[in-house]
This record gives structure tokens, sequence and C-alpha cells, in this order.
């Protein structure tokens, strides 16, 4: 099968289509035939293996897994002894990033990991970026145990995590303040933001609004600058290290804390959270926001193009 295969870390041109073997679907694994699949923030952190102390836990000096890909869609081409959830044929989706493997014509998966039916009348493309912006932001949701009612800024809505963190907060009932750009301000509204912030035309922290929890969906705030927003018992945390490292510090203080805090949960996902997802999607309140989409063998464009920082929502990969 062709794959999308690297053997160092680096800039999207370490990579290459070679011919590698196609997997076969052992005891309670399923084999898909891969359709579409994305390149997102997770990918992209794996092949550049930034920041380096990461590689410690990747691989070192070279990374452990070389096809990368941790989203898919497809149809099951074959099924392992003991497999009952899953016969060929069926359209899934799903989430890897213990293997990765997206990146390549098949991938095995365990049928009780992250993988799922495809909701009916969704397409490979539509199913693929279900899962990888949508589990982080899903377990940041849940760590701050956001409430009906509750006010919630998300920071740098527009991506795959925070047009994510839009539609799943909207889903618990919570109110929404969604902060992007200028291009993005009627893309937020339609995902369900109640208000607006331009930051291109505003300082976001100048805001009239108190909230109880401040998601920022990029990593390029602070807890110090947005702490004065927070209600009294205010929530913040973000996806990334935050300025000097200091977010899972801070997050390792919150226990003494009765007051503002931040958190910093470590992300996971399994079968019961893409159900969940799944089931969202059926009811309408989440839909992934792709922006482009790329053939296969032009994936080190869509490397190089996420990379930039600036895509809104998910980029797609086609694999027919």
């Amino acid at each position: 099968m062709k794959a999308s295969f690297r053997s160092k870390y680096g800039n999207p041109d370490v990579l290459q289509f070679i011919d590698v073997p196609t997997p076969i679907a052992r005891d309670n694994e399923i084999l898909i035939k891969i359709h579409a699949t994305t390149v997102n923030r997770t990918d992209s952190g794996f092949l550049t293996g930034k920041p380096h102390f990461a590689r410690l836990i990747i691989g070192f000096p070279n990374p452990k897994n070389k096809i990368l890909g941790c989203e898919f869609a497809g149809q099951v081409e074959s099924v392992g002894n003991g497999v009952t959830l899953f016969r060929p044929g069926d359209r899934v989706f799903g989430y890897d990033e213990e293997n990765f493997g997206g990146h390549a014509e098949y991938k095995t998966m365990k049928e009780n990991g992250p993988v799922a039916l495809i909701p009916e009348g969704m397409s490979y493309s539509e199913a693929a970026p279900l899962t990888e912006g949508s589990h982080y932001a899903l377990c940041d949701i849940r760590a701050a145990k956001v409430l009906p009612g509750q006010q919630v800024m998300v920071y740098g809505a527009t991506g795959a995590i925070g047009s994510a963190a839009v539609q799943l907060v909207k889903a618990t009932g919570a109110e929404v303040t969604a902060v992007g750009n200028t291009k993005n301000l009627a893309l937020l509204r339609s995902l369900g933001a109640d208000e607006v912030v331009d930051y291109t035309q505003q300082d976001f922290t100048k805001t009239d609004t108190w909230f109880d929890f401040i998601f920022d969906a990029v990593g390029k705030s602070s807890f110090g600058a947005c702490k004065p927003m927070l209600k009294k018992r205010g929530i913040y945390i973000s996806t990334e290290l935050g300025p000097g490292s200091q977010n899972p510090f801070l997050a390792m203080l919150s226990p003494f804390s009765r007051g503002k805090k931040v958190l910093f949960p470590i992300p996971t996902i399994n079968k019961e959270d893409v159900l969940f997802l799944r089931k969202l999607a059926v009811e309408k309140k989440f839909r992934p926001v792709i922006d482009r989409q790329y053939p296969f063998v032009k994936i080190v464009d869509a490397f190089t193009y996420v990379l930039t920082g600036q895509k809104t929502g998910n980029v797609v990969i086609s694999m027919d």
C-alpha cells in the first residue's frame, strides 16, 4: 500500500511516498481502507518533534510513528477473530494518537478503540475531522465542569479546537463569547456564538462580561491577562504551556486555591467519547469546520499550510 512516510523529525519535506506492507487485522481488530484523513495540529507536532523535550515520549532520537495521521474515515475491509461490533463494508471514523497510520491506504484499529460508524448522510471528508480538535475541546470543557447558563469565552475560536469548543460549549447550555478575526465573525455566529469579539479591532480582554471559564484554544494568551475577566471562582485553561511554561505549574497550585485557578488537563479519548461526538453530529449540534481539502499526493502542501498556523478549522486529505 502507499503511505506518507518519514524516518526523522523535520519540516514537511522529510515526508516521502513509499510502498509498505498492508497491515492485517489481528484478533479483535478491524482493517480499514482509508478514504479521508486530516493534517492537524497533533500531526504537525509529531512531524517536527517540537517542543524538543516531547521527543522523550514520541521517540528519541528518531520518531516511533513513521506514518502520521491520527484522524481517519474509511470503510471496513476485513475483521479479525472475535470482532462483533463491525463487519466488512461498514463506514467508520475514528482517532488513533497511539499508532497514527491514517496517512496511508489502510490501517488497523482495535474494535473497542476510538472508532465508530459514520453518521448516515455524512461523507468520508466530513467525517474524518470529527475527532481531533473536538476531543481536546471536550476534555477541557469537562475539566472546567461547564454548566448551563454559565459564561464561557473561547479565544482562538476558528481553529479545529476552537471551532469545536464553541459548538460543544453551546451543547452544554452555556453562553459563548468567541474571539476571532474579522473574516471569520460570520462563521463564529453560525457555529452558535452568542457574542463575537474581533481581536484585530479590539483588545479581547476589554469586555464588560465576567466569565466562569476562559478557554484559550490556541495558546496565545496568559492567565495573567485573562484573570481580571474571570469570576471569583473562574477557571482558565490553555492548550499550550503558556509563557515560561507556567500553566502546568499554576495548575499544580489550583487545589490550594479557593478563587480563580488554572487547570491543565491531559487529553484522553476513548470509544465513549467518539460515540458522544457522533451523537452530537447526528443531532446537528456539532459539525467540523473544513478549511481546505488536498489530494493525498499533495500532503506536503497540506502540512506546509497547517504549519503556518493560519488555518480555519480543519484540513482534510482525500485518499480517493
